[in-house]
C-alpha cells in the first residue's frame, strides 16, 4: 500500500491526546512510536468492528477514540475498508493460533471437544467482527476479503488435521473438514444471531459431527462414496482406531447413536 503523506500537525509517533477517564489520564499528551501508534489505533477499530455493525463504524469516530487526527488513520490504513481487512487479517491469525499442539496423549474425542470449545471462545468474543466478514457485511461481495476468510478456512483445516494426527491426510478428508467449517459457521450464527441455540448445544452439534465426519463419513467417501464400513484409508485407519478406544466414536453406546 502506498504511503499517504501525515497530516499537518500530527507526523507519525507525533504527541496526541491519551483518551479514557481521567483517572487514566485524559487530556496527557503520549508520544508514541510509529508501530506503537499504527497498533494502538489497530487496537480502537479492533474493539469497534467487534462491538458494532460495520455500517455503524467511522473513521472519525475511530480517530476520535484513539485521540489522533483523522487523517492520521488514513495515513496508515487509507479507506475504512482497507482498515476493516486489517482487523479480519488480525483476527484470523489469531482465532487459527487458537488450535492446540497435537498431544498423543489425549483421545480423539478429548482432542475435538478441545478444539470445538476453543474455536466457539474464539467466536464469542468476536462474534460481530467474524459475521461481517463472512457476509461481507457494507460493500458487497469484496473479493479480497473473501480470500482471507478462505485462506483462513485452509489454515483451519490444516491445524485440524496436525491436532487430530493424521499422517496422510487425501483430498477428500480436507474436503470434509471444508464442509465441517460451513457447518462450524452456520451453528455458531444459531447461537450469536439466531439465538435458537445455547453454547452447549453449539458444542454437541460441533464436537459430534466432527468425530462422526473423520471417523465415519470421510472413511466411506474414500472407499467410494457407498455404504459405510467400506476399505479405509491408512490416515482413515488411524483415525478410526483412536476413536474407537472405547468401542464407539463419540464415547456413546451402539443404541444411543443415530447409525448412517
Amino acid at each position: 500500500m502506498e504511503r499517504r503523506a501525515a497530516p499537518r500537525g500530527e507526523a507519525a509517533g507525533a504527541a496526541t491526546p491519551r483518551r479514557g477517564n481521567p483517572g487514566n489520564g485524559k487530556g496527557r499528551y503520549q508520544r508514541l512510536s510509529r508501530d506503537e501508534r499504527r497498533d494502538q489505533i489497530l487496537d480502537v477499530a479492533r474493539r469497534m468492528f467487534t462491538e458494532l455493525p460495520y455500517a455503524e463504524v467511522s473513521t472519525a469516530a475511530i480517530a476520535r477514540e484513539a485521540g489522533v487526527q483523522r487523517g492520521l488513520i488514513h495515513y496508515y490504513f487509507g479507506t475504512k475498508r482497507e482498515l476493516f481487512l486489517k482487523v479480519v487479517q488480525g483476527l484470523t491469525a489469531t482465532a487459527a493460533v487458537q488450535a492446540p499442539p497435537p498431544d498423543e496423549r489425549m483421545t480423539l474425542p478429548e482432542t475435538v471437544e478441545l478444539c470445538v470449545t476453543l474455536f466457539l471462545d474464539t467466536a464469542e468474543r468476536n462474534a460481530t467482527t467474524w459475521f461481517a466478514a463472512l457476509d461481507a457485511e457494507g460493500f458487497g461481495q469484496d473479493p479480497e476479503l473473501l480470500d482471507i476468510v478462505n485462506r483462513f478456512r485452509d489454515r483451519t483445516v490444516e491445524h485440524m488435521l496436525a491436532v487430530l494426527r493424521v499422517p496422510a491426510p487425501t483430498g477428500t478428508l480436507r474436503a470434509v473438514l471444508r464442509v465441517y467449517s460451513g457447518l462450524a459457521d452456520a451453528a455458531t450464527r444459531q447461537w450469536l444471531q439466531e439465538r435458537t441455540l445455547d453454547r452447549a448445544q453449539v458444542q454437541t452439534l460441533l464436537t459430534r459431527s466432527l468425530l462422526s465426519m473423520v471417523t465415519d463419513i470421510a472413511p466411506a467417501l474414500e472407499a467410494g462414496g457407498g455404504e459405510p464400513g467400506g476399505p479405509l484409508e491408512a490416515g482413515d485407519r488411524l483415525l478410526h482406531a483412536a476413536a474407537n478406544g472405547n468401542g464407539e466414536p463419540d464415547g456413546l453406546p451402539a443404541n444411543a447413536r443415530t447409525e448412517p
